[in-house]
């Protein structure tokens, strides 16, 4: 009984071991034979994040890889590692690490996300007469090896806004099936955020629905499942990975999905376990084309300004193109990177000055709620200002004071009318200027080469020199609605007091658009069709004394927060400014005028009087006779009235 009882439990021992043994064998596939007593003596210690169980797909076939603190499957053991203070980590794995000899792995990990990550290896390397180290490993991994894609097997969902966002109907085309593309009105792709949901798995999937095409054998119905487990960005391309959460085959549950920044309707899909199988969205094994659709219809609730109608250009976000009816304000506008976005606001409530707007995202499902405070129109300006985006529909909470942003310095922002009706300039009269600044005013030939030789007033001699030139800007035109700038003006004259220079164009010419004063500043706004980078500037001007304007030039089509009359630079949004004396002559007929733009909604027209006095001579010579009768009966009436009285 004794023998027996000892055998059994020298058996039940001996099951152990080999369990233990199978255990880590499933770990380290070649490694089950070193021995592990030595682990802390190399400090080589894998980030958290890597550590797991992965799946890829190399040589076209499945291999699961665990990785753990100090450790990787069929690498072996980890003696030494760099980071580059990034998401790039190198490793050293050697299955015997205490012999130089023996075959040393460089590992090379780039961590996509919590679920995805990027490898490359340097195969195994054996170096005679030469410490291994991870500089002289790693170097013989080839730049243009590609990337092999690992998917954690146990993923942990994140949020799809970041990679597919939306409800959109698509068109697909399998290349390696059908050349022909596959389209269904039907096909939907259903990427929408539950807002406030308890649940977060809901924000964390999408649906992708297939119907089939008439006479595409390939084709057929179906609705897919994806789980979302992260995105990132090389370059412009935009990758994301899913896994179909209806699959249990590891080649058939994850997939790639790639879009372009410049172009992001288009997707390319990948239809293995492998992102490096699409390399560009046209050379994708699966192409879709989307197609964004309103997912909710909103019903207005108010009316808009009447005089809001119209085309504008709102100078807040990227000179977008507004278009305005009573009820609707679509806004579109055109970001560096990435394709045109819209925007779509209907008007629900409205008091005072301030109106609650639903904002529908052609690219996004839920329906936002958002307050404008609008201003009253003037000239060719809408002065407004926005606050915050709410879930809810409610005036009292959106449009709260407290919505809007309580910064200690701000100012309203501006939409200008897309073709501006000129009005008269807040500045007008004759001045010679001094600049300074980024970019200055500078002489150029706005039609080009002209067809016949400039006036040669520079080089002539005598009375018909130019003897000096001025840097000049004008109002002077009979509407006083256009700013003429011209760098290098001939300033003489003739012996009657008449301009030398008649043949010569100015430099620049600018249309007001509009004005007005705010925070103690005065704006005007102009339009220069003719300008390269906008068409739209925005000044601040000032009077400094009877004579004497002030001004300064934005870089763009709106004044920032900083511009002042004397801005000059990048600094404060500025790149020139300008020091104006009065300086008209005779002839001119630039009668000075200003304006600080206090109520700028007076409209405020031009009515100066130009008095021709060239047929005088004639009248006084057929009219004396006349004159003489007039002056005569003047004088008797005169005496016989002093007679009576006195």
């Amino acid at each position: 009984m004794k023998i027996l009882t000892m055998n059994f439990y020298n058996f039940v021992i001996t099951l152990v071991i080999i369990g233990q043994q199978s255990r880590v064998s499933g770990q380290l596939q070649r490694n089950s034979i070193v021995a592990w007593r030595d682990k802390t003596s190399y400090n080589c210690t894998i980030n958290p994040i890597i550590q797991g169980n992965w799946y890829s797909r190399e040589g076209n076939e499945d291999r699961l890889t665990t990785i753990d603190a100090f450790q990787m499957s069929g690498r072996g053991i980890c003696k030494e590692y760099f980071n580059d203070f990034g998401p790039e980590y190198w490793f050293l794995f050697s299955e015997a690490p205490e012999d130089p000899r023996s075959c040393h792995v460089c590992v090379h990990i780039i961590i996509r996300t919590v679920n995805i990550l990027d490898k490359r290896e340097s195969g195994c390397v054996q170096l005679t007469g030469e410490t291994p180290d991870i500089k002289s490993i790693c170097k013989r991994i080839p730049d243009e090896q590609q990337r092999i894609t690992m998917f954690a097997e146990n993923y942990d969902p994140v949020n799809c806004r970041s990679s597919m966002e939306g409800k959109f109907q698509f068109t697909y085309q399998f290349r390696f099936a059908f050349t022909t593309e596959c389209t269904h009105q039907e096909q939907i792709i259903h990427s929408c955020q539950n807002i406030g949901s308890q649940f977060g798995i809901t924000n964390q999937k999408f649906n992708v629905t297939f119907k089939k095409c008439d006479q595409m054998d390939w084709t057929k119905d179906q609705t897919i499942e994806y789980s979302c487990l992260g995105d990132w960005f090389v370059g412009k391309d935009h990758f994301f990975a899913v896994a179909n959460t209806k699959e249990s085959r590891r080649d058939e549950k994850y997939r790639c999905f790639l879009k372009n920044r410049d172009d992001d309707y288009y997707l390319g899909v990948s239809i293995t376990p492998e992102c490096n199988q699409i390399k560009t969205v046209e050379q994708a094994p699966q192409r879709m084309k989307l197609t964004p659709i309103k997912s909710q219809t909103e019903v207005p609730g108010c009316y808009l300004p009447e005089n809001f109608t119209g085309q504008w250009v709102n100078t807040a976000n990227i000179d977008a193109d507004v278009v305005i009816n009573s009820t609707h304000i679509v806004e579109t506008w055109h970001p560096d990177v990435g394709r045109t976005r819209k925007n779509i606001y209907v008007c629900k409530e409205q008091k005072d000055t301030r109106y609650m707007l639903a904002r529908l995202t052609v690219e996004g499902c839920q329906v936002d709620y958002q307050c404008f405070e609008f201003l009253p129109r003037h000239h060719n300006i809408i002065r407004f200002r926005s606050g915050l985006v709410m879930i809810l529909n409610d005036f009292h909470t959106v449009c709260s004071w407290l919505k809007f942003p309580n910064k200690q310095a701000w100012k309203y922002d501006v939409m200008i009318k897309k073709d501006p009706i000129p009005v008269r300039c807040p500045v007008a009269g004759a001045f010679i200027f001094e600049q300074e600044g980024d970019f200055k005013f500078h002489t150029r030939v706005l039609k080009g080469i002209t067809k016949n030789p400039r006036d040669t007033i520079w080089s002539k001699g005598g009375q018909w020199s130019c003897k000096k030139n001025i840097s000049r800007l004008a109002v002077c035109d009979t509407d006083q609605k256009e700013i003429t700038i011209d760098e290098t003006y001939c300033w003489s004259v003739d012996h009657l007091g008449r301009p030398v220079d008649i043949y010569s164009d100015v430099d620049y010419r600018m249309q007001c658009v509009g004005y007005w004063k705010e925070n103690l500043k005065s704006y005007l706004i102009t339009y220069d069709q003719l300008d390269a980078f906008t068409k739209y500037r925005c000044w601040v001007y000032q009077r400094a004394d009877q004579t004497k304007m002030l001004m300064s030039m934005s870089v763009g089509p709106f004044c920032d927060l900083a511009q002042d009359v004397d801005s000059k630079d990048w600094t404060q949004g500025a790149v020139v400014s300008l020091v104006l004396d009065e300086n008209e002559r005779e002839f001119d007929r630039c009668p000075l005028y200003f304006n600080d733009g206090q109520d700028p909604w007076t409209v405020d027209e031009n009515y100066k009087k130009v008095f021709d006095f060239s047929g005088y001579e004639d009248y006084n010579s057929s009219n004396n006779l006349m004159y003489a009768y007039h002056v005569l009966f003047g004088a008797l009436l005169c005496s016989l009235l002093n007679q009576i009285l006195y």
